[in-house]
C-alpha cells in the first residue's frame, strides 16, 4: 500500500506541476489591450445549433450585442426539432446581421455540427470566421482586442475557454473533473509555444482567419471527427499557423450543462473514443476513481506513512483543481465536492462506454453513427494530441 501510495502522489505532483505551467502560459482575454481602429476586417460568426432553442435567442442577442463594427452571424439550423429554426429566423427578421441557414437532411460521411459548420462557411464573406456554440454570450469590446492583437502579432487562430456559471453542486463538482482532465489532457501549457506542433481548439470560440480554413480544407477533413474542436487547433497548429489559446473569464461565458440529464446526454459521444470495447469503458469510468479516491482513502485507512501520503495526495488534487478553476473562472465552489464530481463523471463515462461497445457506435443528438465510419474519419490521435493533416492539393 505505501509503494501504491507513493505512486499515485507522484502522479499528482506531476499534475500539480503541469497545472502550474498552463496558469503561467495560458493568458487571459482581459490581458489584451483596447484598440481604436479606422477600419475592421469582418468577422462572420458560424453559430451551428440543434435543439437549442431554450437558450439560443439569449445568446444570439449577446453576440449581436458585443459591439464589433463589422459583424454577421451565420446561425445555422441542424434539423432541430424544437423552436431552434423559428427563433433564429425571428432574429434576422429583427437584424439584418443574421444570415439563417436550415440544414433538413445530413449527407452521409458528416457528423451533424461539422456539417452545419460546413454549411454555415460557405455562406461566410468575413476575413475572419468564428465558430461559436449557441449557448454562449460575447461581451462587448472582446472581438476588438482579439482582433487588432491577432493582426499585430500575425496569428491566425485564437481559441478561448469561457466562463462556466455555477448551477448545482452536482453539476459543478463534475465541472471541476472534467476541466482539469481537458486541460491537460490537452497538453494546455504547450499550445502557445510556437515551437510545439500541439494547438488547442473550443467549441466555444475559435476565432479564425478564413484563408487558413479554406487553404487546409479543415472543416471538410474533420468531417468525422468526434472532438472537433480540439482537432481543429491541431490541425492548424500542425499547419504551420500561428494558433493562441486563453481563459475567456469575464469576456466569454455560458451554462455548460443546466441538468443532469444533458450532462450525461453531453457525454455519449466520448464513448467512441474508449475503444468501443467493454475492457475500454470499464477502464475510462472506473480508473480514475480508483487511482484518486480508493488508493488515497485507503492509504488513510492503512495509517503510518500511508496514511500521511493519502492525505497529501486529496489535499494536492483539491490544490490543483482549485487553482485551475480559478484560472479558467469554472464554478469554484464545485472544488469542495470533486469527490462525487468524480463518481459522477465516472458514471457517465461508464454510461456512454457501454453503449458505444453494445452498439458498435454512438448516438449523438438523435443520430447514429456506426463504428466503421467514425474510426475511418478518426483525424486525432489521442496519444498525441497532433491530426493527420489533409493532402495537399
Amino acid at each position: 500500500m505505501l509503494v501504491l501510495a507513493g505512486l499515485v502522489l507522484l502522479g499528482w505532483v506531476v499534475q500539480a506541476v503541469l497545472a502550474v505551467r498552463i496558469v503561467r502560459a495560458v493568458p487571459s482575454l482581459a490581458t489584451l489591450p483596447k484598440a481604436q481602429r479606422a477600419s475592421w476586417p469582418r468577422i462572420s460568426m458560424v453559430v451551428p445549433a440543434r435543439d437549442e432553442a431554450r437558450g439560443i435567442a439569449a445568446a444570439l442577442a449577446s453576440k449581436l450585442a458585443c459591439g464589433y463594427p463589422d459583424l454577421e452571424v451565420v446561425a445555422v439550423d441542424d434539423r432541430s426539432r424544437d423552436a431552434t429554426g423559428a427563433l433564429i429566423d425571428a432574429a434576422a427578421a429583427a437584424d439584418a446581421r443574421v444570415v439563417p441557414v436550415h440544414v433538413t437532411e445530413l449527407p452521409d460521411g458528416w457528423l451533424g455540427k461539422l456539417n452545419a459548420m460546413a454549411r454555415g462557411l460557405e455562406r461566410c464573406t468575413g476575413e475572419w470566421v468564428l465558430f461559436s456554440d449557441a449557448d454562449v454570450h460575447v461581451e462587448p469590446g472582446t472581438l476588438e482586442r482579439i482582433v487588432a492583437w491577432a493582426d499585430r502579432e500575425q496569428v491566425d487562430f485564437v481559441a478561448a475557454f469561457p466562463k462556466m456559471h455555477p448551477v448545482s453542486m452536482l453539476i459543478d463538482a463534475a465541472l471541476v473533473v472534467m476541466m482539469r482532465v481537458l486541460v491537460i489532457t490537452g497538453r494546455g501549457w504547450r499550445a502557445n509555444d510556437d515551437a510545439s506542433g500541439l494547438g488547442v481548439g473550443v467549441g466555444a470560440f475559435g476565432l479564425a482567419r478564413r484563408g487558413a480554413l479554406q487553404k487546409t480544407r479543415a472543416i471538410e477533413h474533420l468531417r468525422m471527427e468526434v472532438v472537433d474542436d480540439v482537432a481543429l487547433g491541431a490541425l492548424l497548429k500542425g499547419a504551420g499557423y500561428r494558433c493562441r489559446f486563453f481563459a475567456g473569464r469575464e469576456d466569454l461565458h455560458i451554462v455548460f450543462q443546466d441538468s443532469l440529464g444533458a450532462m450525461a446526454r453531453s457525454t455519449d459521444k466520448a464513448g467512441g473514443l474508449v475503444g468501443f470495447t467493454l475492457w475500454g469503458a470499464l477502464l475510462a469510468a472506473f480508473a480514475g476513481p480508483a487511482l484518486d479516491l480508493a488508493v488515497p482513502l485507503a492509504a488513510i485507512a492503512h495509517g503510518g506513512v500511508a496514511r500521511a501520503l493519502g492525505v497529501a495526495t486529496l489535499a494536492l488534487i483539491t490544490a490543483t483543481q482549485a487553482l485551475l478553476m480559478h484560472h479558467f473562472r469554472g464554478p469554484v465552489r464545485g472544488v469542495v465536492a470533486w469527490p462525487l464530481g468524480q463518481l459522477l463523471m465516472a458514471a457517465f463515462m461508464l454510461r456512454a462506454g457501454l453503449k458505444a461497445w453494445r452498439d458498435q457506435g454512438i448516438s449523438w443528438r438523435h443520430t447514429f453513427y456506426p463504428r466503421a465510419v467514425l474510426e475511418a474519419g478518426r483525424r486525432l490521435d489521442p496519444r498525441t494530441m497532433k491530426v493527420r493533416l489533409p493532402p495537399e492539393g
